[in-house]
C-alpha cells in the first residue's frame, strides 16, 4: 500500500509585511510546482518488536538526503528516534513524522503500522538552476547538500512539510472508520473552492486538520509562528489569506511543553477545530477565500540570483512600524485598500470573461499587442489592474524608504519597469517581503511571454533567470490553483524514476 500527497509552492503578489497582522490580508497565487511525498510500505524487520517499525526517508535530489528513524510504542504514545545511521539531522523531517504518528494514532487508536519508506522530491522550479538553456529533468539531482542550496522563494519548507505530514496521516489513518467520523466533526472554512479532477483527493474536513498539523509542525520547526500563508497556500492553494491566531497553538510551541512527552490525544485536542473553538471563532481562526488570477494572463515568475535577508528584513519593518505607528498605519492602510482592490479587479475581469467569452478572447489579442498605458479605453479593467500594481510598488518602496530596508530596491525598479514597459504586460512586482530575491511579471499573450523571457534572460545588472513554463501560473485554469492533493505514481512525469532511483 502506498500514498502519494503534493502541494504547490506560492507566490504572494500582494500583502508582504500586511499579512504579518491579522487586521489585513495577504494575495496567494499557488504555482505548478509542487511537492510530493510517497509513502510505501515495507517488510517488517523479523528481528524488530511488535511495538516498533522504521521510517526510512530519502530525498533523491541532495547528497546527503537520507534520514533514517525508529518508532516505539512506550506506555502508549509513540516515540521517534533518529537511527544512528542518519547522516544530518532534520528537524522539518523528524518533526512532521513525530507529529504525524502523534496525531494518527490519536484518530485510529486501531491502526497498525510497519516499516515504511518515505521519498520526498520538489519540482526543479524550488531550487535555482544552472543558467544553462538545457531543460533538466524532472526532480532532477542537484548534487549539493541541502544547507548548500540556492532557493527561489517558492516556499519549499512549507510544501515540504505539508505534502509530508499529509501524506503520513492520511496514510496512516485512511482504512480507520473513527478516524472518518472524527474528520467528518471538524468544520471546512467558509468558502468554497474548485475541486481537483485528481482522484480521492482529502475532503474539505481533513484538509482542515492537515492544515492546523502542518502549521503546528512548520512553526515548531521554524522556532516561531510565521503569517503561515506559505503553509496555507500549500494546503488551500490560491487564496486570499487572513492569518490565524498564535492562541490556536496554545501552548505547544512553549518550551516547557515542546521538551515535555507530548501525547497523541493532547495534541488532537489542540489541533482539531471540535475540540479547540479558537480554530473557529472570527476573531482567531484564519480566514481563506479563493483568488486567482484573470483568465487569458500568465504570471511568469525569475530568480534573481542575489538573495536577501528575510527575517532580518520582516524585524526592522516591524521596528519601524512601532516607531512610527502613525505613518505605518497610514501606509498600511493605503497598501491595503491598492491590493483589495486589485484583487476585485480581477475578479471583475473574470465575471466579464465568463458572460462573452469570443469578445473577451479578441480585446486581450489587442491588448497583448500594446502597452499596459494604452489600456484606459478596454471595456475590460486591465487598466484598473495596472494602476493598482503601480500603487502597491509605490507604497512598498515608500515603506522601504522609511523603515531603511530594500523592500524594491533600485536595482530591482529599474527590472520591473523594463518589464512593464513591453506591450502585454500588465504589471510587475517583488513576491512577498521583496529584496533581491526574486520578480513575477503578470502578462498577456505569446508575444509578450516571449519578450519578457528574452529581457530577462538579457539582463545585464543582476543574474536573473526566468524559472522554467512549467513554473508559470496560468489564469483561468483551476487545477494548478488547488493545494494539498493525492497523487498516482505514474501521472506524475518523471516521480516513479525519482522515487525507484532510475533516473
Amino acid at each position: 500500500m502506498s500514498t502519494i500527497a503534493s502541494c504547490p509552492g506560492k507566490v504572494l503578489i500582494a500583502g508582504g509585511y500586511l499579512v504579518l497582522d491579522p487586521a489585513h490580508h495577504g494575495f496567494v497565487i499557488s504555482t505548478p510546482s509542487r511537492f510530493y511525498t510517497v509513502v510505501q510500505e515495507a517488510p517488517k524487520d523479523s528481528s524488530l518488536a511488535t511495538d516498533t517499525f522504521t521510517i526510512t526517508v530519502k530525498s533523491p535530489q541532495f547528497s546527503d538526503g537520507l534520514w533514517e528513524y525508529v518508532a516505539k510504542n512506550v506506555e502508549g504514545e509513540w516515540e521517534l528516534s533518529a537511527a544512528s545511521t542518519s547522516a544530518s539531522a532534520n528537524p522539518f523531517v523528524q518533526l512532521s513524522i513525530q507529529s504525524s504518528l502523534l496525531l494518527s494514532s490519536a484518530l485510529a487508536p486501531s491502526a497498525t503500522y510497519t516499516n515504511l519508506v518515505v521519498t520526498i522530491v520538489g519540482s526543479n522550479d524550488f531550487y535555482s538552476q544552472s543558467r544553462s538553456d538545457v531543460t533538466p529533468i524532472p526532480f532532477a539531482p542537484l548534487n549539493v547538500a541541502i544547507k548548500d542550496v540556492h532557493k527561489t522563494g517558492l516556499g519549499s519548507s512549507a510544501a515540504m512539510v505539508t505534502s509530508l505530514t499529509s501524506a503520513l496521516l492520511l496514510h496512516w489513518t485512511a482504512p480507520d472508520p473513527e478516524t472518518a467520523n472524527e474528520l467528518a466533526a471538524s468544520p471546512p472554512p467558509p468558502s468554497t473552492f474548485p475541486q481537483s479532477s485528481r482522484p480521492s483527493s482529502p475532503d474539505k474536513a481533513t484538509t482542515t486538520l492537515l492544515h492546523n498539523l502542518a502549521q503546528y509542525v512548520h512553526s515548531l520547526a521554524q522556532g516561531k509562528v510565521g503569517s503561515g500563508f506559505d503553509v496555507s497556500a500549500a494546503v488551500w492553494g490560491s487564496q486570499v489569506y487572513r492569518r490565524f491566531a498564535v492562541e490556536c497553538l496554545g501552548d505547544l510551541l512553549n518550551p516547557d511543553v515542546k521538551d515535555a512527552k507530548l501525547a497523541g490525544k493532547d495534541l488532537l485536542q489542540m489541533l482539531s477545530p471540535l475540540y479547540n473553538p479558537l480554530w473557529t471563532k472570527p476573531a482567531t481562526q484564519a480566514m481563506v477565500s479563493p483568488f486567482a488570477l484573470p483568465p487569458g494572463t500568465t504570471l511568469i515568475l525569475a530568480d534573481v540570483d542575489a538573495g536577501s535577508n528575510t527575517p532580518s528584513m520582516v524585524g526592522k519593518v516591524l521596528a519601524w512600524k512601532k516607531k512610527d505607528p502613525e505613518r505605518a498605519e497610514q501606509l498600511w492602510n493605503e497598501l491595503k485598500e491598492s491590493n483589495s482592490a486589485l484583487a476585485e479587479v480581477f475578479g471583475n475581469i473574470a465575471r466579464l470573461a465568463s458572460k462573452d467569452d469570443a469578445a473577451f478572447k479578441k480585446e486581450i489579442e489587442q491588448l497583448a499587442a500594446t502597452k499596459s498605458d494604452e489600456w484606459e479605453n478596454s471595456a475590460y479593467p486591465f487598466f484598473s489592474a495596472r494602476e493598482h500594481i503601480l500603487a502597491t510598488r509605490k507604497n512598498m518602496r515608500e515603506m522601504g524608504e522609511l523603515s531603511g530596508v530594500p523592500i524594491e530596491p533600485p536595482e530591482q525598479t529599474r527590472l520591473l519597469n523594463a518589464c512593464s514597459d513591453i506591450p502585454g504586460v500588465i504589471g510587475a512586482g517583488v513576491p512577498g517581503a521583496g529584496g533581491y530575491d526574486a520578480i513575477w511579471v503578470l502578462v498577456i499573450g505569446e508575444k509578450a511571454e516571449k519578450d519578457v523571457e528574452v529581457l530577462l534572460r538579457g539582463w545585464t545588472e543582476m543574474s536573473v533567470r526566468p524559472l522554467s513554463k512549467n513554473a508559470w501560473a496560468r489564469g483561468g485554469r483551476e487545477e494548478d490553483e488547488r493545494g494539498v492533493l493525492r497523487e498516482e505514481l505514474d501521472k506524475v512525469e518523471g516521480l516513479r524514476a525519482a522515487v525507484e532511483g532510475t533516473q
